[in-house]
């Protein structure tokens, strides 16, 4: 028969055992923030909150679409002004290493193709921020490549 003092001792050392390692596998695991500036993004959020509900308002917004080549921005060329600019981010919330930021520059037919050789597979989250006639709009999809 075991004494009660060695399965106290057991006990106790099966216990700082788990929590050893617990500490080391959670330290090992990268944890990246949605953005850099966050807090600042945060100060700033009504103006987004305004930009999206300026966007649903259009009748002609930039819409996507996936083909075998990449992810294909379209909008219509009336709605591309002299002074049209912006930028698309493809955040990919997995690892922020793989996230890709373009400038919106779209072709005379309204076109601007995000290449797929560019995009590794998996989830991203693509957000779409223009500024036309010094007005700003805001746009997010969720997309699976």
């Amino acid at each position: 028969m075991v004494n009660w003092g060695i399965k106290i001792a057991v006990v106790y050392i099966g216990f700082v055992v788990l929590i050893t390692s617990m500490v080391m596998i959670s330290s090992s695991h990268k944890v990246d923030l949605v953005a850099k500036d966050y807090y600042e993004q945060e100060l700033n959020y009504q103006q987004k909150i305004d930009a999206v509900s300026r966007e649903k308002q259009l009748k002609e917004t930039i819409d996507y679409r996936l083909t075998a080549s990449g992810i294909l921005l379209q909008a219509a060329p009336s709605g591309i002004s002299g002074n049209f600019k912006g930028e698309v981010l493809l955040f990919r919330p997995s690892d922020s290493s793989l996230d890709l930021k373009q400038k919106l520059s779209f072709n005379s037919k309204g076109e601007q193709l995000i290449p797929k050789t560019a995009l590794q597979k998996g989830v991203y989250k693509m957000c779409l921020s223009w500024e036309n006639n010094s007005v700003t709009y805001y746009k997010e999809r969720i997309i699976t490549i």
